[in-house]
């Protein structure tokens, strides 16, 4: 979110929360803060998602919270009231004021957003991220950004050096993102692509003056294409593609609330829709290539008759003669073609060799009937995966491509579960993780039990699905001080909820710890084992 969103959002907030009451505050999603508010008998919930690729804060209507997998958060914060709600100066804080003289500071920048209560003597007393790391030290502070408010500071910021004009405005003025100084140049009547070398800088100080009042003034807008929210903007934007769908809006608050709720469930959608559409478009890729070389062969005439044929011409031809040629020349009595040379077995006689080769017609066509069979299979198998990975394809939310998984999880799971190659098959799969790590799923109970005591070391993260059933997941750690990303672990979490009997629930609660803290039980099934110490990460299934 950017600076004039946020400013124009604590506004509206401001008139609309003074003097409502904190209920609650909550989690039920990695990096997601829920703060419970009353207001005058009305209850509204906002919601902050503090995750560096994607920050933002909006309201809902109602109590939004779900009656499980969830935890509170910043204890004690319940029954305070909202004096005011304010930004920093220049700078994208978002601020709660309450009525004890504390207040919650929402950062929404850099690569660790979170929301701390900080109380009246400026220090952190609770953090809803790296708790550790914050209470007890001072709270952060805003630093304003230049405010580039004439013609001469603007010049004196400008930098020709950047690739492109609209690079250089954003350099220029700290306070605009990429996109808000694409849309200060357009207004300015130029390219924002062009180089910045030579531009007339007047020109562009008064698209950039322009577009700063309007955003004063804001008519928000959320920009569709089909059901996919493709934009939000404070103002109407003057670069709007034919295929695009406005929608106005009163309040940046009713915007906002629209076009998050709609990103969230786009960016859940991709996270799951990616990954399938991949394995299906692999699956559907093999099969079709392994059902047309199958075919290929199967055009080539079949030696089942040749075998045949020889062996009748040996009975008919060479009756008694006895073993010790490798080799014998017969006119082809049966097929008219002419003279044939029949390789022998030395050790065999005439009559053993033609049983041999009626041996070999008999087994070459039930072979041949075999692979007919694995073709029309293969076939199909091709087919269906072409009709599955359409299907998917056709999906426009996350509502759909669940409903799909649901009602073709066998077949879906049959396809791009199996293995690639002819080898042993392991008792696990592997799936990729951000940043290069790998995560090892067992398939079943053997195979977890295979997972944690024979591949893992003591050092490697282990995860698993808590109070329910599921398979083992283990990520391999290259050495005992190497930590592993954060979302190399949630993405092992998410399939450790995945693969387990929770996988409907929409948040599921991952166990998180190293091999070492994990024990069999002794006597107990296999897979079945004691954590005797965990950090606990909640996450939201998703299919890999």
């Amino acid at each position: 979110m950017d600076f004039f969103t946020l400013h124009a959002l604590a506004r509206e907030w401001d008139a609309r929360l003074a003097g409502a009451a904190v209920t609650e505050a909550w989690t039920q999603s990695p990096r997601e803060l829920s703060l419970g508010l009353s207001a005058d008998g009305a209850a509204t919930t906002l919601r902050v998602i503090c995750d560096p690729a994607l920050t933002l804060v909006f309201r809902t209507d109602g109590a939004a919270r779900q009656r499980r997998n969830t935890a509170d958060v910043l204890d004690g914060l319940g029954g305070r009231g909202v004096e005011r709600v304010r930004t920093a100066e220049r700078d994208r804080h978002l601020f709660l004021d309450l009525d004890d003289g504390s207040r919650l500071q929402v950062v929404l920048f850099g690569s660790r957003p979170n929301v701390l209560w900080v109380d009246a003597a400026d220090t952190v007393r609770a953090a809803f991220l790296d708790e550790d790391d914050h209470v007890g030290e001072s709270a952060p502070e805003p630093r304003p950004a230049p405010a580039v408010e004439s013609a001469g500071a603007f010049s004196e910021r400008w930098r020709a050096n950047r690739r492109t004009v609209e690079q250089a405005v954003a350099g220029a003025v700290p306070l605009f993102t990429r996109d808000l100084a694409v849309e200060a140049v357009r207004r300015a009547g130029l390219d924002p692509e062009a180089p910045p070398e030579g531009a007339d800088l007047g020109a562009l100080f008064e698209g950039v003056e322009a577009y700063r009042d309007a955003l004063a003034a804001p008519e928000p807008v959320v920009y569709w294409r089909g059901p996919v929210a493709e934009a939000f903007s404070l103002v109407p934007r003057t670069d709007v593609p034919e295929t695009w769908r406005e929608e106005r809006f009163e309040t940046v608050d009713a915007a906002l609330g629209v076009w998050a709720k709609r990103s969230l469930a786009q960016r859940a959608y991709s996270a799951e829709y990616g990954p399938l559409e991949k394995a299906l478009a692999v699956a559907a890729g093999r099969r079709q290539r392994s059902a047309e070389a199958m075919l290929d062969e199967l055009s080539q005439p079949s030696r089942a008759g040749r075998y045949e044929t020889w062996g009748h011409l040996l009975m008919a031809s060479a009756a008694g003669e006895g073993p010790g040629r490798e080799s014998v020349r017969l006119d082809d009595i049966v097929g008219g073609t002419g003279e044939v040379e029949i390789p022998l077995d030395p050790a065999r006689s005439s009559v053993e060799n033609a049983e041999r080769y009626y041996d070999k017609a008999r087994r070459t066509r039930k072979a041949r009937e075999a692979a007919e069979r694995r073709w029309a299979e293969v076939d199909a198998e091709a087919e269906r995966a072409a009709d599955l990975l359409a299907r998917v394809r056709a999906t426009e939310s996350l509502a759909d491509l669940r409903a799909l998984r649901d009602a073709e999880g066998a077949a879906i799971d049959a396809l791009v579960g199996q293995r690639a190659d002819d080898g042993p098959a392991e008792p696990f799969r592997r799936f990729a993780l951000p940043g290069g790590y790998e995560a090892l799923v067992g398939k079943h109970a053997r195979g977890n039990a295979h997972l944690t005591t024979r591949v893992a070391s003591p050092h490697d993260l282990w995860l698993h699905a808590r109070g329910v059933a599921g398979s083992h997941v283990v990520v391999k750690r290259p050495g005992r001080s190497t930590t592993v990303p954060p979302e190399a672990v949630a993405a092992a979490a998410r399939l450790a909820a995945w693969f387990s009997t929770a996988r409907t629930q929409t948040v599921v609660p991952v166990t998180v710890t190293e091999r070492k803290y994990v024990r069999p039980i002794k006597g107990g099934p296999p897979g079945l084992v004691r954590v005797d110490r965990e950090d606990v990460l909640d996450v939201e299934p998703t299919a890999p």
